[in-house]
């Protein structure tokens, strides 16, 4: 009987996953160390919590058998202490079958404490299992990836997001929708959006600087600039979120159902009404160069301000 799918049933997607480690335990060809990878918030521990509790028999956190290894708060680095300390463990027997370690965010391994579990991994017992957890693999030595076994985790559909949210965070459909398309595939991100005020503020004056746009007055868009100082530390994401309104007027413009921004139909159809497809698509241009100016550490001041009178120039 194949138990492994019974367990990974509950894991939301990841079906390239689930087939892979499904088909090694079904098969008894389990490699000794393993590389998870793919953006925050997908699943990746998740998965390496389910895939314990078959190999261990018990849920995991009820055992000593399991182990995570992870950098302390306020620490930038998986220190090599800790890491000196589980070559020591990996050698007392497990109460189980199994004895598995947890390395989260693995790339924050200094490339000490890379070399430090290097032979481990090279020769470990054969009981012992390491996970790796990481968000881009090549942040770890070669000489690591070459003795793992890489499973690579992919971002969520927005359905699979969007009913998370609605599910646990009881969200309406709208707007989990909404934060679903904005979150690239991770149910952590979006979870962020959507408690996130500062978020959604951003999204109000988005909409209040289109707005004032389509009316185009020079001065008023001018003026833009000034307001716009406030999210200086979080600029790309402002210009990301405002060319997806654009967007989105576009595709409403043409019919397509794509939108992002899905609990603001009647402001994107208003909008859609006032600025033409033409005009549209130079402003996106426009916006996609500061992002690249930005980039190239020029003045934010001056940047905001070109890019608010080469949009008037367009919309005049």
């Amino acid at each position: 009987m194949e138990v492994t799918r019974l367990y990974f049933d509950q894991i939301k997607g990841q079906d390239f996953a689930k087939r892979y480690i499904s088909n090694a335990m079904n098969k008894n060809m389990l490699n000794n160390a393993y590389i998870f990878e793919g953006i925050k918030g997908i699943g990746k521990k998740t998965f390496a919590r389910e895939f314990a509790k078959i190999l261990i028999g018990v849920s995991p956190e009820n055992s000593p058998d399991f182990n995570v290894i992870a950098k302390e708060e306020g620490s930038h680095r998986i220190k090599i202490e800790k890491i000196r300390k589980m070559k020591e463990d990996v050698y007392e027997k497990p109460i189980s079958d199994y004895k598995i370690y947890v390395i989260e965010n693995a790339e924050l391994m200094s490339e000490e404490a890379q070399n430090a579990i290097l032979k481990t991994i090279e020769e470990p017992p054969g009981y012992a299992i390491f996970i790796l957890i990481a968000e881009n693999k090549e942040a770890l030595l070669n000489t690591i990836k070459s003795r793992c076994d890489i499973v690579k985790f992919v971002p969520l559909s927005n359905d699979i997001v969007k009913n998370h949210l609605i599910e646990n965070l009881g969200l309406d459909e709208e707007y989990a929708k909404m934060c679903a398309n904005f979150s690239k595939g991770s149910i952590t991100r979006a979870i962020e959006l959507a408690n996130d005020e500062e978020f959604k503020e951003m999204r109000e004056f988005i909409q209040n600087c289109i707005s004032i746009i389509s009316e185009k007055k020079k001065l008023e868009i001018e003026r833009l600039a000034d307001g716009v100082e406030k999210y200086e530390k979080q600029i790309m994401n402002f210009l990301d979120i405002m060319v997806n309104y654009f967007r989105d007027i576009i595709m409403f413009k043409e019919g397509i159902n794509l939108l992002t921004n899905t609990d603001r139909i009647t402001f994107i159809e208003n909008m859609s009404d006032k600025i033409n497809g033409s005009q549209i698509a130079k402003i996106i241009d426009i916006i996609e160069d500061t992002k690249k100016k930005l980039k190239g550490f020029c003045s934010f001041k001056m940047s905001m301000q070109v890019m608010f009178l080469n949009i008037y120039e367009v919309i005049k």
